[in-house]
């Protein structure tokens, strides 16, 4: 009796495992459909995920499973939402939570005895006609040392202080700023740092006195673009004066992104503060009312946060 009920029991048990795998079968089709038809699918949540495909992507930094799906779960570090992004199996560090100048050390009693300057950037949206939340901006920070520029092919690059991972090698910054189509940048003046032999803070510092600091910060950026047979163009992408604690407005470079398929990175050089010679005792008030630039000196650093729009963030003016 009882190996007659077995013999009962195994075909619709087999049946029912067909059925559930079918089903399966069907939906996880029905949902490819939908992620190839969505232009941005990489990043839309229940889709196979970029990290899926290309497992060993400096993105996804070697994990073998998930991708971008999942819900963010991170906390905020120097106003840059970090954390984590979910994946199907496990679990994937953001490698563009890359923000480091909030290790600032400021010591605003001592560098901007004229009080902390005011500045402002205008937050960061959702652009229109997504059909999906989008990721946060991408964010990242060099930290320099006076007369001198930032590169990622520079020489001295790997050896750069308080900057960020991706920001220290051509591969890596072309990483940061990969895309399909929408790309925008934007930078933010970041406080002076306080330096001092023990606490150099920037690759390259001199020895020397320290004074107030910055208030505002002159600089040119440039566009290094490869294209598709292997050679290297760079584009002038303009001179910016921007006060500390605020962002130039938007520079759009989604046209470079196809001009250049072979990646591309950014220079910025010929950066001057507002510690000109000045008449007055800025030891008192600092630089906050001065508009005289000069070099800034090799005994301090300058820093810039670096703020990235591209496929599947959101955008910012």
């Amino acid at each position: 009796m009882n190996q007659l009920l077995l013999i009962l029991t195994f075909p619709l048990l087999f049946l029912t495992a067909c059925q559930e795998k079918g089903s399966s079968k069907r939906s996880s089709s029905s949902n490819q459909l939908q992620c190839n038809v969505n232009q941005n699918f990489y990043y839309q949540p229940g889709c196979p995920g970029f990290c899926q495909s290309y497992p060993t992507h400096a993105q996804c930094y070697g994990s073998s499973t998930g991708g971008f799906t999942g819900t963010t779960t991170g906390t905020t570090i120097g106003g840059s939402a970090g954390g984590t992004i979910g994946g199907t199996t496990g679990t994937i560090t953001n490698p563009f939570d890359q923000v480091v100048s909030s290790s600032v050390n400021s010591n605003w009693g001592v560098k901007y005895p004229g009080g902390i300057p005011s500045g402002s950037c205008s937050p960061a949206y959702n652009p229109s006609g997504l059909n999906f939340t989008p990721y946060n901006t991408r964010k990242a920070t060099m930290t320099i040392v006076g007369k001198s520029f930032y590169s990622p092919a520079s020489g001295v690059a790997a050896n750069y202080m308080n900057t960020s991972s991706l920001l220290k090698s051509v591969s890596g910054a072309q990483t940061l700023f990969s895309t399909d189509a929408a790309l925008k940048v934007r930078f933010k003046v970041i406080q002076q740092p306080e330096t001092s032999n023990a606490s150099p803070y920037c690759y390259g510092r001199a020895s020397g006195a320290s004074i107030p600091g910055y208030t505002k910060l002159q600089f040119n950026v440039q566009l290094v673009g490869t294209r598709a047979n292997g050679s290297t163009e760079t584009e002038p992408l303009g001179t910016y004066t921007v006060d500390v604690n605020s962002c130039t407005p938007a520079i759009d470079l989604s046209s470079y992104a196809s001009t250049y398929p072979g990646g591309i990175y950014l220079v910025v050089g010929s950066v001057r503060s507002n510690q000109g010679p000045v008449n007055f005792d800025y030891w008192t008030i600092g630089f906050n009312s001065s508009s005289s630039f000069t070099d800034v000196r090799t005994q301090d650093c300058w820093v810039l946060d670096v703020e990235i729009a591209a496929d599947g963030t959101k955008t910012f003016d």
